[in-house]
């Protein structure tokens, strides 16, 4: 019996903590190998690799233990209780062990889901350096999300099996997508969608084998396209639709019936917000950038048979840190920066500073602390905003388009219509950053190349009375 001290010290504890763990690890020492641990024990290459029925696990499945080195063993269950089926699988991972130690692998692996944060840490870090824009890791970050999902199965990367996303199109229709849950999206993910979300796997996998990560060559079930039969995404509004849109906001953005303060003041930014991106071509992302620092905006009154008339260009300045990278963008959105600006001033009581987000979170009277306040407002915040103004056009005033409109349907209506009313597509290119090839496809898709002059005017007219300018196209000295 150890004689334990009544009021021990914390060296004394230490010492008796020590004692312990060296007794347990005896016994182990002296349990390991024995009959009374082993059941059915059988050696394939000496004691460096045997297999065995565990006595201590109530599933009667055969094991194996494989010597890794430096007196250390690795086991795993063979997950069959047929001797001989056992011993073919034991000597199959051996191999496959042996070659991955052999390449600088380790035998101990983290979980699965242990290495899908690893990784989504290295992506980060590539945002930080520059090697990647954080547009980009946001889009790999949801389609990680649906393999941390599929792989649930699979605790260890070493059990993940070659033809694991063999089954992976099904299961992302039929279990991860339903359309009660995903109202918005009317249709399962498209071959396009799946095909990227594989590709994201991809780069996953390739990452775990170049860190000397156990998995084996995955086979990927990519999905052929048939770009004749496949559905415009995102689709540039037809004019009449873009008007109904405009109209019905003025109704919305006064809509008070169960909606906070903060909510009526987010409605109207979000308006403004519709409008930017229908009259600059910006994507969603890069206006929530935008920086009043990055706007300049420059007027000019222009006399007309009603009176004069205030006409605003804006000079924006992309962030370097988006999907093009730095550019220039010259458009008639100024009078809309304007709007979003007095509504700041007026919610907050004073004028936005020129380092503040031009789309920013000023928080609620509920949330002092809230620590997203100051940060631009997100693009989840922006799509909500946008199904609610869609949902409730359907809901009151029986609207139901044809099309299925996106928010970043604005960007589209914003180059057909420049395309259409005589812009350049080089011109247009310039300004949304696209490529010369990019935008020959667009041209060729448009439909109409070339309108007759009293056509263009009454388009003009039309989309001017649906918040969409186009006076910087007769008054290039704006620019």
């Amino acid at each position: 019996m150890l004689d334990l001290p009544s009021n021990p010290t914390e060296d004394q504890l230490r010492a008796i903590q020590s004692y312990l763990k060296a007794q347990q690890k005896e016994r182990a020492k002296g349990q390991y190998g024995r009959q009374n641990y082993y059941q059915d024990k059988k050696e394939l290459i000496g004691k460096k690799l045997i297999i065995f029925r565990h006595k201590q696990m109530k599933k009667d499945v055969w094991y194996m233990r494989f010597y890794v080195g430096d007196r250390k063993y690795k086991t795993l269950s063979l997950r069959t209780s047929d001797e001989s089926l056992a011993a073919e699988k034991a000597f199959e991972h051996w191999r496959t062990l042996a070659n991955h130690l052999e390449q600088g692998g380790t035998a101990f692996e983290k979980t699965t889901l242990e290495v899908l944060d690893d990784y989504l840490s290295y992506l980060e870090g590539m945002v930080s350096t520059g090697q990647l824009k954080k547009h980009t890791i946001n889009g790999k970050k949801t389609s990680l999300k649906k393999l941390r999902v599929f792989l649930e199965p699979h605790s260890k990367p070493s059990q993940i099996p070659p033809m694991v996303l063999a089954d992976y199109p099904t299961w992302r229709r039929k279990y991860n997508w339903s359309k009660t849950h995903h109202k918005n999206n009317p249709e399962p993910p498209t071959n396009l969608t799946i095909n990227k979300e594989l590709s994201d796997f991809k780069g996953f996998f390739e990452w775990c084998s170049s860190r000397k990560i156990f998995v084996q060559s995955i086979q990927y079930p990519f999905l052929k396209i048939d770009w004749s039969k496949s559905v415009e995404k995102n689709p540039s509004f037809e004019v009449d639709d873009w008007l109904s849109i405009v109209y019905y906001l003025r109704t919305w953005t006064r809509k008070t019936e169960n909606r906070k303060l903060y909510g009526i003041f987010y409605r109207k930014v979000f308006a403004e917000f519709l409008k930017v991106l229908g009259n600059s071509g910006l994507r969603i992302h890069e206006a929530l950038l935008l920086k009043w620092s990055d706007v300049q905006l420059r007027s000019k009154v222009e006399k007309t048979s009603s009176g004069d008339r205030e006409r605003i260009i804006a000079h924006i300045q992309v962030s370097p840190n988006t999907k093009t990278g730095k550019r220039l963008v010259i458009c008639p959105a100024g009078i809309y920066f304007k709007r979003i600006r007095d509504l700041y001033k007026k919610e907050e009581g004073r004028a936005p500073g020129v380092n503040e987000y031009v789309f920013r979170n000023i928080g609620t009277t509920h949330s002092r602390e809230d620590k997203f306040i100051g940060r631009a407002l997100s693009s989840d915040h922006m799509r909500k905003l946008w199904y609610e103004l869609i949902e409730d056009l359907k809901q009151e005033k029986g609207v139901e388009f044809q099309h299925h409109y996106t928010l970043y349907s604005t960007r589209s209506f914003f180059i057909n219509q420049r395309l259409e009313l005589g812009l350049p597509p080089a011109v247009v290119g310039d300004l949304v950053g696209h490529s010369i090839k990019t935008m020959e496809r667009y041209y060729k898709n448009i439909k109409l190349k070339n309108m007759e002059q009293e056509l263009v005017a009454i388009r003009r007219k039309r989309l001017e009375e649906g918040e969409f300018q186009t006076f910087d196209l007769d008054q290039p000295s704006l620019g």
